[in-house]
């Protein structure tokens, strides 16, 4: 009798805390559910100017696919993402431009050969991110989170030239700012900046060969830590959420980088991508 009556009261207890957690969770729709992964597709656009290895401007329009994982709580947030963008790439103002060389083998002789300007554009990044929500905000609607940012970013076009080739390993400080309307809405934004890199870059004469090394390897031997006055390159993102239940979701995320590369010859950049995402929340 009395070991009934104890799990029965057990239970009530269980219940009865169970209903508070749950009250107070509908009386702060701010609070998060603690993980989300999600897919994005979307596309983009990427100009840029390599002195190192072309006087031309190259533009490319990717498709670009990310996947991302965030995991959220009261104070602390955390991220991953790995982003792919692939597409086309040809001289922005002079799309139809023909390189033509000379090439001469080791007996002397010499033969005129020419290729089109363009070819294909490949670009990836792998970033893993944490933050710290600021104490004023962590009961608001409205969070400002600081953090830092570790990220590999590489841009890889192919054909018969070589501009705009490079590979970044960064840090970044960052500020991230959320804004829930309500249990449906929800609003981002953030800012980062690289401080240190460590940056792969074609030699001025465009030479990867060395002794024992294949193509790879002769790419990055060329590596080595810069700060912002040789590897500058700001970025900033702007999302909306939508929560659909508590366990699904979709959004729209734009992003928008610059760089301006300064190693060995200088090399700038305009990056922007807007993306529809689908997310899973638990």
């Amino acid at each position: 009798m009395k070991l009934t009556l104890t799990l029965r009261l057990t239970l009530a207890l269980l219940l009865i805390t169970g209903l508070a957690r749950a009250q107070d969770y509908q009386n702060r729709p701010w609070m998060p559910l603690e993980n989300r992964i999600g897919l994005a597709i979307g596309i983009g656009s990427v100009k840029y100017l390599d002195k190192n290895s072309s006087p031309l401007v190259y533009q490319s329009k990717p498709k670009n696919l990310r996947l991302f994982y965030n995991l959220e709580s009261n104070t602390f947030l955390f991220s991953v993402d790995l982003d792919v963008k692939m597409g086309g790439n040809a001289p922005r103002y002079h799309t139809d431009r023909t390189i033509f060389f000379e090439e001469e083998d080791y007996k002397g002789k010499k033969e005129d050969k020419k290729f089109p300007a363009g070819g294909s554009f490949l670009a990836g990044r792998i970033s893993l991110g944490a933050y710290y929500k600021i104490s004023s905000t962590q009961e608001s609607t409205f969070k400002v989170a600081v953090g830092g940012r570790i990220m590999n970013e590489m841009f890889y076009p192919q054909g018969w030239g070589n501009a705009g080739m490079f590979n970044a390993l960064s840090f970044s400080p960052e500020a991230w700012t959320q804004h829930r309307v309500n249990e449906y809405h929800q609003f981002t934004a953030s800012v980062r900046i690289p401080l240190i890199a460590h940056l792969s870059r074609l030699p001025y004469d465009n030479t990867v060969s060395a002794p024992d090394k294949n193509q790879v390897q002769g790419f990055f031997r060329n590596s080595n830590w810069v700060g912002a006055k040789k590897f500058l390159a700001p970025a900033m993102t702007l999302g909306y959420n939508y929560q659909i239940n508590t366990r699904w979701g979709a959004g729209l995320n734009y992003e928008l980088g610059w760089y301006n590369i300064n190693s060995p010859q200088q090399m700038k950049a305009l990056s922007q991508s807007i993306l529809a995402n689908f997310h899973h929340q638990f």
